[in-house]
């Protein structure tokens, strides 16, 4: 493993004379592994699996995560969403994690090492499937490099931002409004901001749209 990684569950101590941002992130790391254990039945292969990476990083003056804007693609639903790195399982992979972990680096350059855990494990409405997510932490910022064919843009978003009732916003979908936070004038709503509810819950944290 890299000596850039932080192997999951990073130590909640926070030695003196540490930055704070970096204090801040191992005490999210620490919190989100002591979380609930999300059920990510790994073994059960039925039905279409997929996962996604939310991926921790100090900044300068926050903790960032890793947003990607998908390219547009015709027949694709995600087409243009903001949303986490990750996709479909493939055979090779052994776990949901190593899926979030292949995606992450094929779709943005970015090399994880172990999750912190698994914050979520949802069960997709329509063609039998699941989505589990689980939370990477790095120790220091990496640049992202988009795949073109999957991925417009990428950038690293402090939690602040997220966080930050001025930036909460709304988006209208076959007839309904859903809420939304703002990232550079497009909207992150749906399934990754649901994902990120469920970081916020184990971080003690509340997202701009409350």
């Amino acid at each position: 493993m890299g000596a850039d990684l932080l192997p999951g569950p990073p130590a909640a101590a926070v030695a003196p004379g540490q930055d704070p941002v970096r204090a801040r992130l191992s005490a999210l790391a620490a919190r989100v592994a002591l979380g609930p254990a999300a059920d990510t039945t790994d073994g059960d292969r039925s039905g279409w699996q997929a996962a996604t990476a939310l991926v921790l990083a100090p900044g300068a003056d926050d903790v960032e995560v890793a947003i990607i804007e998908r390219s547009r693609r015709r027949g694709d639903i995600w087409s243009g969403h903001l949303a986490l790195p990750g996709g479909r399982r493939e055979a090779a992979d052994t776990t949901l994690a190593a899926t979030a972990a292949r995606e992450t680096r094929e779709e943005v350059g970015l090399q994880l090492g172990a999750p912190i855990a698994c914050i979520a494990h949802r069960r997709a409405r329509v063609r039998s499937g699941i989505v589990a997510c689980y939370a990477f932490a790095l120790e220091r910022p990496m640049g992202m490099t988009p795949q073109p064919r999957e991925v417009a843009n990428a950038w690293w978003v402090p939690l602040g931002h997220l966080t930050a009732p001025d930036n909460a916003s709304s988006i209208r979908h076959t007839g309904v409004r859903f809420p939304a936070i703002d990232i550079n004038g497009r909207p992150l709503w749906g399934l990754t901001l649901h994902l990120l509810e469920h970081f916020a819950a184990l971080s003690d944290l509340e997202l701009a749209t409350g």
